[in-house]
């Protein structure tokens, strides 16, 4: 999907200037925290990460923009499907400059079929950046997708993430009393 041109020329826009999102899709889109955990609380416990693609390439001009680096620089790119009870979910794709893989965060090369989110959201230094979204046009559907900037020790780190069209039937998990912990 991340090769489709649609995805790399797509208007991005602040979720603060509060676009027409429908509202099955407004917790999935502004959720702050780990969208992992939400999932996993919406499959059940029955969540994958399937690793597609990792590999040193040229950012968008879009997301090397969003990063603060030269188009020309290569990053890693990491693509993963992220399924529900084997149902592909959400295309999520991370741009990692090569500054950011310093130090602590050299970890991120050894996720695997791991999430990111498992590293992220342990660590209360990093910062998330302004949530932006859009719509995207995935082969006969529309696609909700959502994208940010984490800072890390060294350096940015930009995921986005494509809710596929399985995601039009998963209900936000309720938060329960024992989620506050």
């Amino acid at each position: 999907m991340a090769r489709d041109t649609r995805y790399n020329q797509t208007h991005w826009q602040s979720i603060r200037r509060r676009p027409a999102i429908p509202m099955h899709w407004r917790p999935w889109l502004c959720e702050r925290g780990s969208l992992t955990h939400q999932l996993r609380l919406a499959s059940h416990n029955q969540l994958d990460v399937e690793l597609l693609k990792l590999t040193w390439a040229q950012p968008t001009r879009s997301e090397a923009r969003l990063l603060g680096i030269p188009q020309r620089q290569m990053a890693l790119i990491r693509e993963v499907h992220l399924s529900g009870a084997g149902t592909p979910w959400v295309f999520a794709r991370s741009v990692i400059p090569s500054r950011t893989l310093r130090g602590p965060d050299r970890r991120l090369l050894l996720l695997g079929n791991r999430s990111l989110g498992s590293l992220l959201f342990k660590d209360p230094a990093i910062r998330r950046g302004p949530l932006q979204v859009c719509r995207l046009q995935h082969q006969q559907h529309h696609c909700w997708a959502r994208r940010s900037v984490f800072q890390l020790s060294h350096g940015p780190l930009l995921v986005s993430e494509v809710f596929l069209p399985a995601m039009a039937d998963i209900s936000y998990p309720s938060l329960k009393a024992d989620d506050h912990v």
